[in-house]
C-alpha cells in the first residue's frame, strides 16, 4: 500500500507539471491569469469570430478591461484571431534576444523583433520563427472560451 502511494505522490506533480505550461520554452516562466471578452458588444469585440488576423496585445501597463490586474506573462502577451478562426495567446518576447524589455511589434499575421529582425508566424497558431536568427518558437498560453463569448487567457 505505501509502493501505491509513494508512487501515486511521484507520478501526479509530473502530470500536472505537463499541463501547466503548453509547451518548453527558453522565455522564463511568468504568471499569465486574465478575460477578454470577444462578443460583438464586448470589449474586445476585435477579436470576434470571424474577424480573422486581428490581434491585440497584452501588458500591465496596457491591460485587459476585464482583468486590469491580471498577470501578463513575461513580457506581455498577444492574441490572435488565427487562419482557423480559433484563438491563440503568446508571450512578446523575442526567443532569440529573451530581453523582457524588447518587445515584439504586431504585424498582422506575424510579430517582429524590433532588434534582431525575427518574424514570428502567429496567424496559424503556431509561434514558429520565419526569418531571422530565432530558431525556437514562441512561448504559447492556454486560451478557454465559455459560452458568453469571454476568453481566459493563462498558463
Amino acid at each position: 500500500m505505501k509502493i501505491k502511494t509513494i508512487t501515486l505522490a511521484c507520478i501526479i506533480p509530473i502530470l500536472y507539471g505537463c499541463i501547466s505550461e503548453p509547451e518548453n520554452s527558453n522565455i522564463p516562466n511568468s504568471r499569465v491569469t486574465f478575460y477578454i471578452d470577444t462578443s460583438i458588444s464586448g470589449v474586445d469585440n476585435h477579436l470576434a469570430e470571424g474577424l480573422l488576423g486581428n490581434t491585440k496585445i497584452y501588458t500591465q501597463t496596457e491591460p485587459s478591461k476585464l482583468s486590469p490586474n491580471g498577470s501578463y506573462g513575461y513580457s506581455g502577451v498577444v492574441v490572435v484571431r488565427a487562419y482557423d478562426n480559433n484563438l491563440y495567446a503568446f508571450d512578446i518576447c523575442c526567443t532569440y534576444e529573451v530581453d523582457k524589455n524588447i518587445a515584439l511589434e504586431d504585424d498582422g499575421f506575424f510579430l517582429k523583433c524590433p532588434k534582431c529582425g525575427s518574424v514570428f508566424e502567429i496567424g496559424n497558431g503556431t509561434g514558429y520563427a520565419n526569418s531571422g536568427p530565432a530558431a525556437q518558437r514562441l512561448k504559447k498560453y492556454y486560451t478557454t472560451q465559455n459560452s458568453s463569448q469571454k476568453v481566459r487567457i493563462y498558463n
